[in-house]
């Protein structure tokens, strides 16, 4: 029984096997919804998060290391890490807005503490 070929898609790429194309097939590939600096600002997007959820991490332990912690600031900053991790997970690649706004607000915040600690 022969199948019947699909109708051919705009995006479509023909399926090759073993060097030859078949014809009546076809592998639809949906055009890209982000570009290459999109996914370069998503990257260092996650990075900030993940440095300011490093940086709450180093707080808790050095706290924890105390005569007498303050476990009032330690569940502050385990809230904040928490946060950061939500945000984290649901962070999108086509979301410009937001991956804008992390780098923008997050930047300026590890530029601080980075100064800091010199």
């Amino acid at each position: 029984m022969a199948s019947k070929p699909y109708p051919p898609h705009e995006n479509a790429i023909p399926l090759i096997l073993d060097g030859e194309p078949i014809a009546s097939y076809q592998v639809e590939r949906p055009a890209p919804q982000w570009s290459h600096d999109d996914c370069v600002n998503y990257e260092s997007a996650r990075e900030l998060i993940a440095l300011l959820m490093a940086y709450r991490s180093e707080w808790i332990s050095r706290e924890r290391l105390r005569p007498r912690p303050d476990l009032a600031l330690i569940a502050s900053w385990i809230a904040e890490r928490s946060a950061y991790a939500g945000e984290l997970r649901g962070l999108d690649v086509g979301d410009r807005d937001n991956i804008a706004r992390i780098r923008r607000d997050y930047g300026a915040e590890a530029r601080r503490l980075a100064a800091l600690e010199r």
